[in-house]
């Protein structure tokens, strides 16, 4: 069992994160949880997709942060407004995770999602959101 210094938190803002395939992440996480996993890792990868590139302050964005590795442990959402969330990922081989964030101010920003692996170590994937 993979133990992880991961924890759900928002921040004060109007936003939080949900973890729309949480399901398919505790599924994977099972297959090891039974014993050692044989399997090869995986390489580390991620993606992110965005809803929306441009949003008024306020509106909500939904960042999709499609992950691979050998042992994931969690992931961590910068939204290059001083606001941050995580995710657990309980030593996961694949999964699918939903951010979202509303920017409070105009400006550009930059998304930033790493993800960290036990033996692997971390990949970062970013997007540019415009708020006007």
């Amino acid at each position: 069992m993979v133990t992880t210094p991961y924890r759900t938190r928002t921040s004060s803002h109007t936003h939080r994160f949900a973890g729309v395939v949480a399901a398919m992440v505790l599924a994977i996480a099972s297959l090891s949880a039974c014993g050692e996993s044989t399997l090869a890792p995986l390489p580390l990868q991620i993606t992110v997709a965005t809803n929306r590139t441009t949003a008024a302050p306020g509106d909500t964005v939904y960042f999709v942060a499609t992950v691979q590795g050998g042992q994931l442990l969690g992931l961590d959402a910068d939204y290059g407004d001083n606001a941050v969330d995580q995710f657990g990922t309980s030593g996961a081989r694949t999964g699918k995770i939903t951010f979202r964030h509303a920017y409070a101010a105009r400006g550009t920003f930059t998304t930033k999602i790493t993800v960290t692996d036990a033996t692997l170590g971390t990949a970062s994937a970013s997007v540019e959101i415009r708020v006007n």
